[in-house]
């Protein structure tokens, strides 16, 4: 497939993409909220390795009944189980960690900076141009949401600071190591494989963790609807628009849209917790919307 057919492709699919994109990063907003809350009962490994494990036990069946099995390719078997240990496993107990130890508002903070990591990726494995109209796009929507999130507790520790950071680029990776993929499967196979890598990957990295820190597991009934609900809406549901918007978007799009993340998390936190958005907040809401929206109509040009 020639650049230009490819184009054409990205500019056929981009709206479906564009409205799965936005569609996640509302899901992971609430996430975000979710994670915040339930790291009061359990370590990040552990509430990672339960909500992939629910991944599992839904995506497996479905791929047996709909696709008559999980047919990964044996050269693509690496690639697969590296994407999934990376974006599954690895990146949601980093953010999870990172998280508990900061909060919500100071952890999509720093995921702002996943453009900047995809930006870079494209440049670097699909010849992507980064132009000086792109740079200050992403500038803009890491400035907007800083103006969003600076009113609310930011709960800033160096170890969570640290943690959110490797979460970004971890997750820039994941962006654009599985999109190399996209076209080899369709999306259960695929994210069916994902799951099981990321599953197998956090059971080591579960255990280690309970052995070393000894964190009780408490899951109240609430706890309870929150870890499954969030495992199946957040995770499985966000993953499906995820990937796909992935195989048809730039990662520079799909990573500047992750900053839509903290626009739903304080919408949220209204919701919720009836916090009442400032003017400052407001402004920065409208600048990341602006942004991204910018950089989606660059990319289709």
């Amino acid at each position: 497939m020639n650049a230009e057919q490819t184009s054409t492709i990205t500019k056929k699919t981009s709206g479906p993409a564009l409205l799965a994109i936005i569609a996640v990063n509302f899901l992971w907003g609430l996430d975000f909220i979710a994670i915040e809350y339930m790291m009061a009962f359990l370590s990040p490994a552990m509430f990672t390795l339960i909500r992939l494990g629910i991944g599992v036990l839904v995506l497996v069946p479905l791929c047996l009944i709909l696709r008559g099995g999980i047919r990964i390719r044996k050269g693509d078997r690496i690639r697969v189980f590296l994407a999934g240990a990376v974006g599954m496993a690895i990146y949601f107990s980093v953010e999870n960690l990172g998280t508990g130890l900061t909060s919500a508002s100071f952890s999509s903070l720093i995921m702002a900076t996943v453009p900047i990591f995809g930006m870079l990726g494209d440049r670097l494995f699909f010849g992507n141009k980064i132009t000086p109209l792109k740079i200050a796009c992403i500038l803009a929507s890491i400035l907007g949401v800083w103006l969003l999130v600076s009113g609310e507790p930011m709960g800033i520790n160096l170890l969570g600071f640290f943690a959110m950071l490797a979460a970004a680029i971890l997750w820039a990776f994941y962006i654009i190591y599985t999109k190399s993929l996209f076209d080899r499967y369709d999306l259960l196979t695929l994210l069916t494989g994902l799951f099981i890598a990321g599953f197998i990957t956090e059971i080591p990295i579960a255990a280690v963790s309970q052995a070393l820190f000894h964190t009780p597991v408490t899951l109240t009934p609430f706890g309870i609807v929150v870890t499954v609900s969030t495992a199946l809406v957040c995770i499985i549901v966000g993953e499906f628009g995820y990937v796909y918007a992935v195989g048809k978007l730039s990662p520079t799009t799909t990573s500047a849209f992750e900053n839509v993340l903290p626009v739903t998390a304080v919408i949220f936190s209204f919701i919720f917790f009836g916090k009442m958005l400032t003017a400052v907040q407001i402004a920065g809401a409208i600048i990341i919307l602006a942004a991204v929206t910018a950089i989606a109509l660059i990319e289709r040009h």
